[in-house]
């Protein structure tokens, strides 16, 4: 091949060729729409609690005008991890023994504990509870029920 002018065309119908048979190679025919898909979300459950028996505490016990340890139990019944957010009183303690329910107060806490979806847990919520310095003799030794409303997030 001494010819240039041969050698030109050879390349130049190569090259073509190439692209060519490359774009064809390739090609399709696309085509796009627009539209609406669906979904819906669920609906959280609350979280349940139980009281966890208190006779047994042998630390944080309450005397007047000193706070205690109170102990809760949670359940996330959602199919979602939660995180105890907040307790808080929400009505007039009881207690055994005849102590009037009101000689105890429930102090706000905000645990931040992380429940796994479907889980328990017990808290230990030291300094939750108060008792009035004006307590009687009838508090010695009582058991306290506290009404308590739990508020969880989603993670």
């Amino acid at each position: 091949m001494n010819n240039p002018t041969l050698r030109r065309v050879l390349v130049v119908t190569t090259v073509v060729g190439a692209t060519l048979g490359g774009g064809i190679a390739v090609a399709a025919w696309t085509s796009s729409g627009s539209g609406t898909a669906g979904a819906k979300a669920g609906t959280a459950s609350a979280p349940s609690t139980a009281t966890v028996d208190a006779s047994a505490l042998t630390t944080g016990l309450l005397y007047p005008g000193v706070s205690g340890t109170a102990l809760i139990r949670i359940t996330n019944p959602n199919p979602y991890p939660v995180k105890v957010s907040s307790v808080t009183g929400n009505g007039t303690p009881t207690a055994t023994g005849g102590c009037p329910g009101g000689a105890v107060s429930w102090v706000a806490q905000q645990p931040n504990t992380a429940l796994a979806a479907g889980a328990s847990t017990t808290l230990t919520l030291t300094g939750a509870v108060s008792m009035l310095s004006t307590a009687d003799d009838s508090c010695q030794g009582a058991v306290f029920t506290i009404p308590v409303t739990v508020t969880v997030v989603s993670q």
